[in-house]
């Protein structure tokens, strides 16, 4: 005797699915099959296309009643199909629209189900992700997982939907606060774009985590820029009044600007990246193995002075060779190893010692500007380029040593506490 595992279904409960309330969808086997071999996005499109039709179709049917079926009270009557479309993930898919008039009146009655099916916030939304990503509007529509019957993917179309889904997101992206949060570390650096200079920094919080805080657009990376920048992220609520570890490339402009704003509060660690690339840039490619080790043993030192003498010692052998190599080694010589001074720990060290973070945000940026032919606008550029940083924001990881930076923000702060910073203090 067979034992029965499944129950049958109470057809008088109420959580059953009544059959009026059913859309049924007319696609038959072949059709799917066919559509199945195309592959799994395209059936999904076709089908959600053939619910949007079945959904219209079932507003209809609820407004006029059965057609064919004389009805003496009825208030609208089919006024056939014209063609429409529907926004399905991130595309305009053609659907016959029904149409319906008054009987007793004259005009069209406007379906609700229509024009919900209509919004097309998904298709900004669908652009700016595959724009951002590295497709430019000339090759949007042969890699947009097409769908059938679709339109509405020329470039002009997806040009215009880039711009609205970005100009918003953009603008919170530029206005995010950080009031209460403490940046241990800020990295400021430049990026030319189109004969243009774009000002990004990126702050680093007390568990290691990074983030985008500003952007700013100048000819060059002049003081007043990063000045107007900082200040903006003095407005939108981070601490100058908190002892802070600034590392820049070694641009006088940058440093002018911090110094503006944050005052005796900046600490600064010169890039050791740029550094050794602006020696180098003095001498020949024979002499370079020998400068990296000499920096290279520099810079791994644990002790700072004796770090400060091997530094120093490297300047007395360049002058030997190149007197301006040397000249440029020991300009701001002792900020390139503030972090040793500090008492970084080294796994950490490596992440405070350049501005390779910051760069890194701001090549994914260069990455998408590199497809780009013409720039028209001035904020086309910002736009680009503040795209690029959320896209590159959003696969952040921590930094690595970030357990020890609470033994940094304690050297910080005795660092505040020796040069008697008032905490209280606003940006002039």
């Amino acid at each position: 005797m067979k034992r029965k595992y499944q129950k049958e279904t109470d057809k008088s409960s109420s959580s059953a699915v009544k059959d009026e309330d059913m859309v049924y969808v007319p696609l038959g086997r072949i059709e799917v099959q066919r559509l199945l071999s195309e592959g799994l996005h395209e059936f999904a499109l076709e089908m959600s296309r053939q619910v949007a039709i079945s959904l219209l179709e079932d507003e209809v049917l609820r407004l006029c009643g059965k057609a064919h079926v004389p009805t003496l009270d009825r208030q609208m009557t089919r006024h056939g199909h014209q063609s429409g479309w529907v926004a399905i993930a991130g595309q305009k898919l053609t659907v016959p629209r029904p149409r319906v008039s008054y009987t007793t009146e004259r005009g069209e009655v406007a379906l609700p189900t229509y024009a919900l099916l209509q919004q097309a916030r998904s298709m900004s939304e669908a652009a700016c992700n595959r724009m951002i990503r590295g497709v430019s509007c000339r090759n949007y529509e042969a890699v947009v997982n097409g769908g059938l019957k679709s339109f509405g993917i020329k470039r002009s179309s997806v040009s215009r939907a880039f711009k609205t889904a970005t100009a918003s997101k953009v603008k919170r992206f530029s206005e995010r606060r950080w009031d209460g949060v403490r940046f241990v570390t800020i990295y400021i650096d430049g990026v030319n774009y189109a004969r243009e200079t774009m000002i990004a920094a990126l702050g680093l919080k007390a568990d290691g985590t990074k983030h985008i805080l500003g952007l700013r657009q100048g000819a060059t990376e002049n003081a007043e820029v990063c000045k107007d920048l900082l200040v903006d992220l003095w407005s939108r609520g981070v601490a100058t009044n908190q002892v802070t570890l600034f590392v820049l490339d070694g641009a006088k402009a940058l440093r002018a600007g911090v110094e503006k704003v944050w005052g005796a509060h900046a600490v600064f660690q010169r890039c050791q990246v740029h550094k050794r690339r602006n020696v180098k840039a003095y001498l020949a490619q024979e002499h370079w193995p020998e400068l990296d080790r000499r920096l290279s043993e520099g810079y791994r030192e644990r002790d700072y002075n004796r770090a400060l003498s091997l530094l120093r010692a490297t300047a007395e052998w360049l002058s030997d060779i190149n007197p301006s190599a040397a000249h440029s080694l020991e300009e701001g010589l002792e900020e390139t190893i503030t972090v040793i001074r500090l008492g970084v720990p080294e796994l950490l060290r490596k992440s405070l010692s350049s501005t390779n973070v910051i760069e890194s945000a701001l090549s994914t940026s260069e990455g998408l500007t590199g497809r780009v032919r013409r720039w028209r606008r001035g904020h086309m550029r910002w736009r680009w380029c503040a795209s690029g940083l959320m896209l590159a924001e959003a696969g952040f990881h921590r930094v690595q040593g970030y357990h020890e930076i609470p033994r940094l923000i304690e050297v910080l702060d005795r660092i505040g506490q020796e040069r008697g910073l008032d905490v209280n203090r606003q940006v002039a």
